[in-house]
């Protein structure tokens, strides 16, 4: 998969941006900034860096996993 598959991928597992909780919490679990978080989630952010689609794409594996 491509780097637009993997933030595709990673995209559709967002939380809402309405949902402040569930990206406080993901953020949480991820290590991945809630600021950060809260621009993918509404599209603010249609080219990431790498490593946090890498970080998030570890998050939601793992998750998916268990």
């Amino acid at each position: 998969m491509d780097h637009e598959g993997l933030f595709k991928y990673v995209r559709e597992r967002l939380p809402k941006p309405s949902d402040k909780e569930a990206l406080e919490a993901l953020a949480k679990a991820s290590g991945v900034n809630y600021h950060t978080l809260l621009k993918l989630a509404n599209g603010a952010t249609e080219d990431p860096r790498v490593s946090t689609v890498e970080t998030l794409l570890r998050y939601f594996r793992e998750r998916e996993a268990a």
